[in-house]
């Protein structure tokens, strides 16, 4: 394939992961009310890796322990972490401004990658970025009225400590890009997320497992948000690179926003608007600095 065929492919691929997620977070706020988030976390990522067996099933063998430990450590930070943030965030905040803060996740991407040396030295333009990125943030969080504010500095912290873990992930060099090596990520997923579920396994219920309605949507977040999406994901980043890839997260917060709206009634006035755009703009002016 050629490097202009191989470029496409990988945006094609990043636009599909990240317009899927972007719907994810009304849809987990909805799971919210009748499942516990550890719950939701575990059951969605074993109907992921349960498909990739589906889609892949041969088996992969034994890849090193460099190679593992790069996997084990995508699977705690990608995973297990960053979902368990994003839930967590859902339940302090509205799955609109959730989708906002996780927008940030490029800037923190840009910064680790200064941090690595893969990049040249940040100029005003990512500072800046990163100021408008962080006024739309509170924008958007201020935009619902009293009510919406309340608990929301906690939902704002924890899609933050998602958004790092997101980067972290992002950065990580993985040994491929197929989908063996996604379902083994996912794995190391599964083992880093059972401290968290433990926690919790008390409060986990069966009964409305069985329901249409959570039913289908912990099959979309597992087959479609997971299987499928990360599976784009990694093809993505391994035509696209890291830091390009992050670019195509500006989708997130819009679909985000906009699906909250449709699905949960969210407010969608313009102060809200006018965080999503504040944000995207920060972001596209960081990415424009850097010659993403």
């Amino acid at each position: 394939m050629s490097a202009e065929g191989s470029a496409r492919s990988g945006w094609a691929a990043c636009l599909f992961a990240v317009t899927v997620w972007g719907m994810t977070f009304a849809t987990t706020k909805q799971l919210l009310a009748a499942l516990p988030p550890t719950e939701i976390l575990f059951v969605r990522f074993a109907l992921g890796y349960a498909a990739l067996w589906a889609l892949a099933p041969r088996r992969l063998g034994w890849l090193g322990w460099r190679a593992e430990a790069r996997l084990a450590a995508a699977g705690a930070l990608g995973i297990a972490l960053y979902f368990h943030f994003e839930n967590l965030a859902l339940t302090h905040a509205r799955a609109g401004l959730v989708a906002v803060v996780v927008c940030t996740s490029p800037l923190l991407t840009a910064l680790g990658a200064r941090a690595l040396g893969r990049t040249r030295r940040l100029g005003w333009g990512y500072w800046a970025g990163l100021a408008l990125a962080l006024g739309g943030v509170a924008l958007m969080a201020a935009g619902g009225g009293r009510g919406a504010l309340a608990g929301s500095w906690r939902g704002v912290a924890l899609g933050l400590a998602g958004a790092a873990a997101w980067a972290a992930y992002t950065l990580l060099p993985l040994p491929g890009a197929g989908l063996a090596v996604t379902r083994r990520t996912f794995l190391w997923g599964l083992v880093a997320m059972a401290p968290l579920c433990l926690g919790e396994a008390g409060a986990w219920r069966l009964g409305p497992l069985l329901g249409w309605g959570p039913a289908w949507r912990l099959l979309f977040l597992g087959l479609a948000a997971s299987a499928a999406c990360y599976a784009a994901w990694n093809l993505a980043v391994a035509r696209l690179g890291g830091v390009r890839a992050a670019v195509g997260l500006y989708l997130n917060p819009v679909v985000g926003v906009a699906s909250a709206a449709l699905l949960l009634g969210e407010p969608l006035g313009a102060a809200a608007v006018a965080g999503v755009g504040l944000t995207l703009g920060g972001v596209a002016l960081s990415a424009r600095s850097r010659g993403a």
